[in-house]
């Protein structure tokens, strides 16, 4: 059986990507809190307050949101798909 085709190798293949999405989670949550630092960065640095609480609430908050749900997408529904595959492949 050609090693492409084999169980191991799928296995390896699940394996790899999951560990791609599990640091590809910690990029994303370290990302969304800089985000939002460098977005409070704005009324320290003199932005003017009305500005900066229409940004921040307006766009910031749901571009931070957005950022979080596909951490909570990957976390909630990819891992488990890869889990399972990976426990199927073992039987």
């Amino acid at each position: 059986m050609a090693k492409q085709t084999s169980f191991e190798y799928q296995i390896e293949l699940a394996e790899d990507l999951k560990k791609y999405l599990t640091g590809l989670q910690e990029r994303l949550d370290v990302v969304s809190k800089d985000y939002m630092k460098k977005c409070d960065s704005l009324a320290d640095a003199g932005m003017m307050q009305e500005d900066w609480l229409k940004f921040t609430q307006d766009y910031a908050q749901v571009t931070y949101h957005k950022i979080e749900s596909v951490v909570t997408q990957i976390n909630d529904c990819d891992i488990p798909f890869i889990n399972k595959y990976i426990a199927k492949l073992s039987q």
